[in-house]
């Protein structure tokens, strides 16, 4: 056990604080010692590299304050350091410097150069703060790392990035509550006596998993889905076009979009998959300005055979498809026509009436193993879709659903999807015999 400062080090926390890996992650159950071990890293890094500048994260400005800097307060020697409230930075006397932040804004977070980034309950936060926090990383003259740590929730991109396979310059190190042994008497059996195994196997354990009472879609096609994502054969304009499958002469492909609002706002997300087998064979994701995201959409789909595509039509998801009619694929587009034989409106419309629909078929798919996700992301957020406390099933806290919704408004367009006949025209196709 190694003694630091203020602090005891129990084994995994020394091997994480003074580990020399790009990226690590800490990933424990409650009161595993994350938030400790996180915080007196950057204080070791900072004493180490005089003149540093990184940032500290947590997911709210409350729980930054609460939780964060309130760790920070009880461990740091006084003398080392000034926190300046008004700019929420902590100022050492050899002159290195954090910035305090909450990631609820993650754009809010370009612009500084920094030597490192540590983010405290990670799994609350965005995967896209992760990316734009990797893009800081640039202060000329010191070593740049980063460093999360948090307790799991579901398959999200900690696991994607983390603990899928391994990778050069990241690494994992999973810790139990129990591995801590500064934590009170009785601590883990008054916490084992209220959780079920698969929460307990989350919180306490530090595991990844799935949690059956709330997961939206079955769990064991659940983990089917995310053993068999794979990557990609091809990856186009900066990983933002996958390509699992090449088209073939005759293939038949649906196509589902559910559109952000551009670089700064959600993501974008077009899926295709095979018309015949559900099997995903492209996408699109990212954020991507509504004029290049209209555009990147339509050749792609071009590129597979013309794909029948159906985008939604709510909010600012309008532009993209009225680009998408300029450019001239109207005609393989679905319009909707619930009231009127005339259609008036291009794109799917999501409501009350539609949603539980859309995604209780794609729930049936999912179970009956009819679907075909290959992007391990996608996979991920499939796995982080819960039934919120009012039963409503939404992307869980720090997680996206935009593969979810793309997928739901693609598996729809399976009934209205319309091919070229042997007459050189195009008409609906009965579905086929697995539907």
């Amino acid at each position: 056990m190694t003694t630091q400062g203020r602090l005891s080090l129990f084994p995994k926390q020394d091997q994480f604080v003074f580990s020399e890996r790009a990226y690590d992650a800490f990933v424990g159950g409650v009161g595993s010692g994350k938030t400790k071990a996180g915080s007196f890293r950057a204080y070791h890094y900072c004493t180490k590299h005089p003149g540093a500048l990184g940032m500290i994260t947590a997911p709210t400005f409350p729980m930054l304050r609460d939780a964060t800097l309130r760790t920070i307060q009880e461990m740091w020697p006084e003398k080392q350091y000034e926190f300046a409230k008004g700019d929420m930075t902590l100022k050492m006397v050899n002159g290195s410097e954090i910035l305090l932040r909450s990631t609820d804004d993650p754009d809010r977070l370009r612009g500084p150069n920094l030597a490192f980034f540590y983010m405290d309950e990670a799994a609350m936060s965005s995967g896209e703060t992760f990316k734009i926090l990797q893009g800081r990383l640039r202060q000329p003259g010191f070593p740049h790392q980063g460093w999360i740590t948090t307790t799991p929730k579901g398959y999200n991109w900690i696991y994607n990035e983390f603990a899928r396979e391994q990778r050069e310059d990241y690494s994992l190190i999973t810790v139990s509550s129990r591995d801590n042994p500064f934590l009170p008497p009785g601590y883990i059996e008054m916490l084992m006596e209220s959780y079920d195994r698969e929460f307990a196997l989350q919180e306490i354990e530090g595991q990844f998993v799935l949690l059956g009472g709330r997961a939206y879609f079955d769990i064991k096609a659940l983990e089917q889905m995310i053993a068999a994502a794979e990557a990609p054969l091809e990856s186009r304009r900066g990983d933002a076009v996958k390509i699992w499958k090449y088209p073939t002469v005759a293939g038949r492909y649906v196509a589902g979009g559910d559109f952000g609002w551009g670089e700064t706002g959600s993501y974008s997300c077009v899926v295709i998959f095979d018309w015949q087998t559900g099997e995903q064979v492209a996408e699109i994701h990212g954020r991507i300005r509504d004029d290049e995201m209209a555009l990147e959409t339509v050749n792609l789909l071009q590129e597979y055979n013309e794909a029948y595509f159906g985008g939604e039509n709510n909010g600012e998801n309008k532009n993209v498809l009225n680009k998408m009619l300029e450019l001239g694929y109207g005609r393989r587009m679905f319009y909707q026509d619930w009231e009127a034989k005339t259609p008036e409106k291009v794109g799917w419309l999501t409501n009350g009436t539609t949603r539980p629909l859309m995604l209780g078929e794609l729930e049936e798919a999912v179970r009956n193993e009819q679907v075909g996700v290959k992007c391990a992301e996608g996979s991920g957020e499939f796995g982080s879709f819960y039934r919120n406390d009012r039963g409503r099933p939404e992307a869980t806290e720090g997680a996206y659903d935009d593969h979810v919704m793309a997928w739901a408004i693609g598996w729809q367009m399976r009934k209205y999807a319309k091919y070229y006949s042997g007459r050189g025209i195009t008409e609906p196709i009965p579905l086929p015999a697995l539907w």
